[in-house]
């Protein structure tokens, strides 16, 4: 019996070896292990995520300082032949120096989480026209949709230079209990078809397109609700039902002068549609009788830039369309559906990225103007120090406790430097300072609302990161 059991198992591990051996792969395995200190901030909770806005000012709020862990593992097989490639990560999020999610005493904690799990293959009997499938990174445009998510993606490259992308993907396809419906099996929630073309035309132009079509048709469970602080279409997908086109055009160019190489980028989305079975909620809390509303928006941003020696100076413009009436059945603000945003160290996301007060490029549904000016300098071939000045404004004006409105967010100065004493080391800190416009009365604490600016918000933070 013994010997039968023992000949059983050495013919199966030699199957087994066979097996492998005809589909032999190559097996990378990648970090990003970060490493984020917030040094020294007087808002501590501004930076409290919130989708378009998430943090209310205070009169008398305890500074904060804080460490944390951030680390991302992937292993990547790629099979001999270079046609078929399987990945899979891990996330251990925003562990905290000390507190009980895994970083205090013994390290023990419930923390990680599968990131990306897909496999990518070139399409048979074609030379570069590759399929992805599974959870993976997503990106359509970076101010609309760029996250992970569980999609297909058919990618390549058509006549006369042409690379183009095709996606579906799927977002929230469950109703807001968490449990479907009888009729709601899952295939009738949230669609997202994307389509991307780009073309070099020379080593100093590049354009492109997008279009990305969003529908969502789930079964009503009553009246969903969307409000200022989560303006995303991510938010809005339980009970409702929309209808959402996103069509933008960008292009890129680049030309050596006697100054230096200068650079021009330029960018505009439009936006159209309807979102139905919900009830807007606006940041006053102000009643607004319509669950139906028509979609129209725009956002544009413009880059104009020169590089001269160790220096690159950038002059930012950013505008997305805000909403000027909150009881209407119109809505007029800009929304993106999923993005990580970096424009402003105050506003939106930095170094210390899971604390942020938003992660969008418009803020709450008033959309936003801002005019970014940024000197980069390569003090050496491994340390670069930057400076910038941010006028951060509203696109339409926020009511304000006296009566009055406005748009005037502040004027933000910060600066940043990198050192690398190894390639795949980065040391870093950050500085930044809001001198806060008086639109910032609204986002104040109640006890502050009186038409006026009151707290300026300091941030300084660090990260140690670790790429290979």
């Amino acid at each position: 019996m013994k010997r039968n059991i023992l000949a059983t198992a050495i013919a199966g591990m030699t199957t087994l070896s066979g097996s492998w051996a005809a589909t032999a792969a190559e097996v990378e395995f990648h970090g990003d292990m970060d490493n984020r200190f917030q040094a020294y901030t007087n808002q501590r909770d501004w930076f409290a995520g919130g989708n378009s806005g998430g943090g209310t000012l205070k009169d008398d709020e305890p500074t904060e300082s804080f460490g944390e862990v951030k680390y991302r593992f992937w292993a990547k097989a790629t099979s001999d032949d270079k046609k078929v490639t399987g990945v899979f990560a891990t996330e251990i999020g925003g562990i905290r120096y000390g507190e009980g999610s895994g970083g205090d005493y013994s390290g023990d904690g419930v923390n990680i989480e599968t990131r990306w799990a897909y496999v990518d293959f070139l399409v048979p009997n074609t030379l570069d026209q590759r399929v992805s499938l599974g959870l993976q990174p997503v990106s359509v445009n970076r101010h609309v949709w760029t996250e992970t998510a569980t999609a297909a993606v058919w990618k390549g490259s058509l006549g006369s230079g042409f690379d183009y992308q095709l996606l579906w993907g799927r977002g929230d396809s469950s109703n807001e209990s968490g449990v479907d419906s009888e009729q709601d099996e899952g295939w009738d929630g949230a669609d997202n078809f994307a389509i991307n073309l780009n073309k070099r035309y020379s080593p100093n132009l590049s354009a492109g397109l997008f279009y990305l079509y969003q529908m969502n048709d789930q079964i009503a469970e009553g009246v969903g609700t969307v409000n200022s602080r989560e303006y995303e279409l991510k938010s809005i997908a339980d009970n409702s039902k929309y209808s959402v086109s996103s069509f933008g055009v960008e292009m890129d160019y680049g030309q050596e002068t006697s100054l230096g190489r200068m650079f021009v980028k330029g960018m505009v989305i439009g936006q159209s549609g309807t979102i139905e079975g919900v009830n807007f909620v606006p940041l006053n809390g102000a009643t607004n009788p319509n669950t139906n509303y028509d979609l129209s928006t725009v956002l544009g941003r413009g880059e104009l830039g020169l590089q001269f020696g160790p220096n690159q100076l950038t002059y930012t413009v950013l505008y997305a369309s805000g909403d000027g009436n909150e009881q209407d059945g119109d809505f007029d603000a800009f929304i993106a559906t999923d993005v990580d945003f970096s424009d402003s160290m105050i506003f939106q996301e930095n170094m210390t990225s899971d604390d942020y007060f938003a992660e969008t490029p418009y803020i709450l549904d008033k959309g936003y103007f801002m005019n970014k000016l940024q000197l980069d300098h390569k003090v050496a071939a491994n340390i670069t120090v930057s400076g910038m000045i941010v006028y951060n404004r509203l696109a339409e004006d926020i009511a304000l406790a006296d009566g009055s409105s406005s748009k005037d967010l502040g004027l933000e100065f910060g600066s940043k430097v990198s050192y690398f004493p190894y390639p795949s080391l980065e040391l870093s800190a950050e500085a930044a300072y809001l001198a806060s416009g008086d639109a910032m009365d609204a986002l104040e604490e109640t006890a502050l609302q009186d038409g006026k600016s009151d707290q300026d918000i300091v941030h300084v933070a660090g990260r140690v990161r670790y790429k290979f």
